[in-house]
């Protein structure tokens, strides 16, 4: 879970992490999930899209806070780039029921 607005935080840290999980097989499967203010950043930043384009070519899946983006007006700048773009809200909780793991940045 991607939460940070800190750009360093973000692709630094927590898109180089998952991706790296998922390439090196250090998990069975990762999916990112961009929720809060970092999803501002990400729908203004080139960068940031790159690298989580580069997540989902390498089977990552990439999911977006609807609700948020929508608070935020950027819901269709997210949409127009690619980008899964949901409520999470259930999905977070059936992730966590199911046994998974978060880590968030």
């Amino acid at each position: 879970v991607i939460t940070s607005r800190d750009k360093e935080v973000a692709a630094g840290v927590g898109i180089r992490y998952a991706f790296n999980a998922a390439t090196k097989h250090w998990m069975d499967e990762v999916k990112i999930i961009v929720f809060g203010p970092s999803e501002e950043v990400a729908a203004h930043d080139t960068e940031i899209q790159a690298k989580l384009k580069d997540s989902m070519k390498a089977g990552i899946e990439v999911l977006f806070c609807k609700a948020y983006s929508d608070e935020q007006g950027v819901t269709g700048i997210l949409e127009e780039a690619g980008f899964k773009v949901i409520y999470v809200g259930t999905v977070m909780s059936q992730l966590l029921k199911d046994g998974w793991d978060s880590l968030t940045f």
